[in-house]
């Protein structure tokens, strides 16, 4: 039952990749999927989009290793959809649909005035992405694998195969109404994996109880990982949400701005709703080792294919992977368009060039970024949660404070922005290899720390230096400094 379902689901995005394709023929279409999109469409397009292979598959792992703790991550999607929509909806889609701003690094372009940091900001674009999407198809091979049946390198070539064609036949287009088709299997999903994943194991009261006796430190606050770590993850992922190009972009795709008074709401709702997969999943199986019912998982990554196999009926376990194979597909095709954007768009208008056919280039250039995400993932041999967090940190130091400050606060020129990407992409790089090497061992997360250095960057620039307003500028124009 399970596998007819996942391949149903994975001939439906192929179905959907093909009606795309044929009313994509311009680079609005392409990347900002024509701006025709309504409430609940860019509602769970957003919302799917940003739940992924990290929160499903990731997140259930890290909570088996780490405890409550990794929990942190995830407690401000109850308020970061509000937050976006108050700081940042009104002037992206005013840039959109007046400043024929098609990508982020449009919007920087056209706030600035500066093709340096509109060129900063696609290269953080392209190194999030790889980071981000190396997360994605790690999850996509593990999932696929344990459905199937399959060594893990043939699971992961059919999902790439099915993500790369839809996502280049039919761009931002067929992304966007995928994710809606996703998003409601996932909302759905959730809900009935949760209610099981408390009720086998006896209910909250028993499942903390065997843990307490057992690991006691899994369930305290801040986990196994300590209060600096946690907080660091809670202001790296609250603050950061307002740097993340593949879920702000949507913003530049709805029709009306009034249509988004609902949005937040929602969206946490949503959200929130998905986010108990890790909770769930993570606290019963847990409870399940320790307690001597389920055998221990050795690899993490493995929490919620583990939990399935051994508690969920064949009908849930069914729709579960459905549902985890929507989370990872919806994600990493968001990612594939802003990357493929950033390279076949951004990169060449910050060099003064025009890029000739940026359809053709964003679908080729898509092929390109999933043997890059690949080649990254194969090599770092890392959990899917932390390269997630490791992609999540390049897109947050870089991008949130150019625009979340950046459009709010006239007194920010183009130094400033210079001085954030600098700085917060640098710092996000550095402090993050550092890590990996021994050298700096990290009280504070290396993606928090980076996110702070570039707040502060922006700001102290943005006093120090005179009040430059360039908003006007048309993103089409040709004058921008470099």
């Amino acid at each position: 039952m399970t596998v007819v379902l996942i391949f149903a689901y994975l001939i439906a995005l192929v179905a959907i990749g093909v009606w795309a394709a044929g009313r994509t023929r311009d680079p609005s279409g392409f990347f900002l999927a024509g701006r025709r999109l309504g409430l609940l469409t860019a509602a769970l397009a957003t919302m799917a989009s940003i739940m992924s292979g990290f929160v499903f598959v990731g997140g259930p792992g890290l909570f088996y290793s780490i405890g409550l703790g990794s929990f942190w991550i995830v407690i401000s999607s109850s308020f970061t959809g509000a937050m976006m929509t108050w700081l940042l909806a009104r002037p992206l889609q005013k840039l959109a649909s007046e400043g024929g701003c098609l990508t982020v690094p449009d919007v920087i372009l056209a706030r600035y005035g500066c093709r340096l940091s509109s060129g900063m900001a696609a290269l953080a674009i392209v190194g999030g992405v790889i980071g981000y999407l190396a997360t994605q198809l790690t999850a996509l091979g593990v999932i696929l694998s344990a459905v199937l049946g399959v060594p893990p390198w043939a699971g992961l070539a059919l999902g790439v195969l099915v993500l790369v064609f839809y996502t280049t036949a039919g761009g931002m287009m067929a992304a966007v109404y995928t994710d809606v088709v996703q998003g409601l299997v996932m909302f759905g999903a959730s809900l009935a994996i949760f209610i099981l994943a408390i009720t086998t194991q006896g209910g909250v009261g028993e499942i903390s109880s065997t843990i307490l006796k057992r690991s006691a430190e899994s369930l305290s606050p801040w986990g196994t990982v300590g209060p600096m770590v946690c907080l660091g993850w809670f202001f790296l992922f609250a603050v950061g949400s307002l740097g993340q190009p593949h879920a702000i972009n949507k913003f530049m795709m709805v029709r009306d701005l009034k249509s988004l008074r609902h949005f937040p709401w929602i969206l946490a709702v949503s959200m929130v709703v998905c986010t108990l997969v890790w909770l769930g999943v993570g606290l019963s199986v847990k409870s399940a080792v320790l307690g001597g019912r389920l055998a221990a998982v050795q690899n993490p990554d493995d929490t919620v294919t583990a939990f399935l196999r051994a508690f969920a009926p064949p009908w849930l376990s069914a729709v579960a992977y459905a549902a985890v194979v929507s989370a990872i597909m919806s994600t990493a095709s968001a990612f594939l368009n802003t990357g493929a954007a950033a390279l076949s768009r951004d990169l060449p208008r910050a060099l003064g060039r025009a890029a000739k056919s940026q359809v053709l280039g964003g679908r080729l250039l898509s092929i390109a970024l999933v043997l890059l995400s690949l080649l990254f993932a194969t090599l770092t041999h890392d959990l899917v949660a932390y390269l997630g967090i490791l992609g999540f940190s390049m897109f947050a130091a870089s991008l949130a404070p150019v625009l979340a400050l950046g459009l709010n606060w006239e007194a920010a020129g183009k130094w400033s922005a210079r001085a954030a990407l600098i700085v917060g992409l640098g710092g996000a790089i550095l402090l993050e290899t550092l890590s990996r090497l021994g050298v700096y061992t990290p009280r504070i997360g290396a993606g928090a720390l980076a996110l702070a250095l570039g707040f502060l960057a922006f700001i102290i620039v943005g006093l120090v230096f005179k009040p430059i307003r360039t908003g006007s500028v048309n993103a089409s124009s040709s004058e921008p400094e470099a």
